[in-house]
C-alpha cells in the first residue's frame, strides 16, 4: 500500500495545479460508502465535510448508480440543440415545485462557477431587452464567494482567490459582509442599524442605479466567511433596495441548495424570494457535475414577448445521466425527508458541537445553520486575533483531523480578506446523532493536539 500512495504522490506531479510540499496528500481516496471514505489501507474516515457541501444522500448509493447506469445503457450523451432531453425537463418540472413560487426556469449548467457566470449574463441580457443595456455592474459582497471563472472570480469577494488574477477581473463595487463576529464597520447589532444592508443603497447611489444590473449574494456565507448568517433584517432589507432601484437580487445557493440547511434553499429562512438563483454541489449528492441557474418568471417573461434568445450555453450542459442522478437524489431528499431532518439533526449537530469545541482556546466563534457549521480559529480568544497566516493553521488542523479520522474543510481570509482561519463541516444528510457525536469527539481531540502545537 506505501508502493500505491508513492506512485500517486508521483503522479501528482503531472496534474497542474496539485498542491505539492507539506499540503500534497498523504492518502488515497480508495472507495466511499455512507458517511464514510477509506483509504488506501483501510483506514475509515467519517466525511464531516461532505464533499465540502456535497455528499447529501451519503457515499455509494445504490439507487443512484442504478439510475445512472440504465441512463447511460439507453444514451449518455447527445446535443441538446438538436433533441428534447426527457429526464432533464423532468428534472427543470421537479426543481420548480420545491423552489419558491416565483420560480418558473432553469438553466443548467455544470458546476457552481458556471452557474454564477450564467446568473451575471442573464441579468444583464434581461435589462439589455428591456432597452437599459447600461446597465452592467454587479455588485457583491467582500469575502463572498461564487466561483473561479473569471465573471464568478469578479463578483467574488475572496481576496485569496483574486489574488493574482487581479487585471483580468471586473472592477465591480463591493459591500461589507454581514458577518457579526468580525463586523466590516466595527459596529455591534442591533444598535448596528443594519448598516451592511444599508452599505447597498449607498454603493448603488454612489456609482449610479442606472448602471447596476444586479446584487449577487450566498444567503449563508461559505468559504469566505465560513457559514455566516446574517440578521434577521438583512435580506428583506436587500429586497427592498433592488427594487427601490430596478436591481435584480441573485442568490447564490451553491452550498445550500437542496436542503443542506434544513431548507430547500437557505434564502427561505428570511421569507425572501430572489430574482435569480443558482445552485450546484449538493444537487447530486456529488454522483456526478451540475448545476442549474433557477430564474424568476418576470424575467422569462421579458425574454418571451422579445422573442430573445439567451446568447449561452456549454455543450456537456444537462446531459441526461446527470440529470438521471440529479432527479434520483431529489427523490430520495423528498422520500426520505432529509430536508426536514437537516432541519432537526441541527439542532443537535449545533448543540452537541458548541458542547464539545467551544470550550477550546483556539475556537473563537462557532455559527451556521441546519448541517452546515463554520468554526473560527484564533490565536487569542477574547481579542479575536487570527494565526499569521504563514502558519496555516485551518490546513494544518484538517491534517490533524484526518489523522483522528474524521474529515472537515479548511479556509483562510474571513479577517479582511487576507488573514484568519476556519474549518467548516457539513456532513451527509443522512449521519445519525450517535455518528454526530462520535464526529465532534474526534474533533474535539483533533482540537486538543492542534493548540499543542499552535498555543
Amino acid at each position: 500500500m506505501t508502493d500505491r500512495l508513492e506512485a500517486a504522490q508521483k503522479l501528482a506531479g503531472s496534474v497542474f495545479g496539485t498542491v505539492h510540499g507539506p499540503l500534497l496528500p498523504k492518502a488515497i481516496c480508495d472507495h466511499g460508502e455512507g458517511i464514510y471514505l477509506f483509504d488506501q489501507n483501510g483506514k475509515r474516515y467519517i466525511d464531516f465535510s461532505g464533499g465540502p457541501h456535497v455528499v447529501s444522500i451519503g457515499h455509494g448509493n445504490q439507487r443512484v448508480r442504478e439510475a445512472m447506469f440504465e441512463q447511460m445503457k439507453k444514451v449518455s450523451f447527445f446535443f441538446r440543440g438538436f433533441w428534447l432531453n426527457e429526464p432533464l425537463l423532468q428534472l427543470a418540472d421537479r426543481i420548480i415545485k420545491v423552489a419558491p413560487p416565483n420560480f418558473k426556469l432553469c438553466q443548467f449548467c455544470n458546476s457552481g462557477s458556471e452557474a454564477n457566470e450564467t446568473a451575471i449574463k442573464i441579468a444583464h441580457q434581461y435589462h439589455v431587452e428591456r432597452g437599459k443595456p447600461e446597465k452592467y455592474m454587479v455588485i457583491s459582497r467582500w469575502q463572498g464567494y461564487h466561483g473561479m471563472t473569471l465573471g464568478a472570480l469578479s463578483a467574488s469577494g475572496h481576496t485569496i482567490r483574486r489574488l493574482k488574477f487581479g487585471q483580468l477581473l471586473h472592477h465591480w463595487p463591493k459591500i461589507g459582509a454581514p458577518l457579526c463576529y468580525r463586523c466590516p464597520y466595527d459596529l455591534d447589532y442591533p444598535s448596528c442599524d443594519i448598516k451592511c444592508a444599508q452599505e447597498l443603497e449607498k454603493v448603488i447611489n454612489q456609482v449610479g442605479s442606472q448602471y447596476v444590473s444586479a446584487f449577487i449574494a450566498e444567503s449563508i456565507g461559505g468559504a469566505g466567511t465560513a457559514c455566516m448568517v446574517p440578521v434577521p433584517e438583512y435580506y428583506p432589507m436587500i429586497r427592498e433596495i433592488c427594487n427601490k432601484h430596478d436591481v435584480l437580487f441573485i442568490d447564490d445557493e451553491v452550498i445550500c441548495g437542496f436542503g443542506r440547511t434544513g431548507k430547500w434553499f437557505g434564502i427561505e429562512h428570511w421569507g425572501v424570494s430572489p430574482d435569480i438563483m443558482t445552485s450546484a454541489k449538493g444537487m447530486t449528492g456529488g454522483y456526478t457535475p451540475m448545476a442549474v441557474v433557477i430564474i424568476d418568471e418576470k424575467i422569462g417573461k421579458v425574454f418571451t414577448e422579445k422573442g430573445a434568445s439567451f446568447i449561452h450555453g456549454f455543450t456537456m450542459e444537462g446531459n441526461p445521466v446527470s440529470a438521471t442522478a440529479c432527479l434520483t437524489v431529489i427523490d430520495i431528499i423528498e422520500k426520505e425527508g432529509l430536508v426536514e431532518r437537516s432541519a432537526r439533526l441541527g439542532e443537535h449537530f449545533f448543540q452537541r458541537g458548541r458542547e464539545k469545541l467551544a470550550h477550546h482556546p483556539a475556537v473563537g466563534d462557532i455559527r451556521g445553520k441546519g448541517l452546515l457549521m463554520g468554526i473560527e480559529l484564533v490565536k487569542d480568544k477574547k481579542t479575536k486575533e487570527p494565526f499569521a497566516p504563514t502558519l496555516r493553521a485551518a490546513n494544518r488542523m484538517q491534517q490533524i483531523a484526518m489523522e483522528h479520522g474524521v474529515m472537515g474543510y479548511p479556509t483562510t481570509g474571513v479577517d479582511n480578506g487576507v488573514r484568519g482561519d476556519t474549518f467548516l463541516v457539513s456532513p451527509p444528510f443522512i449521519i445519525t446523532e450517535a455518528e454526530i457525536d462520535t464526529a465532534f469527539d474526534l474533533l474535539d481531540a483533533a482540537l486538543t493536539d492542534f493548540e499543542k502545537e499552535f498555543l
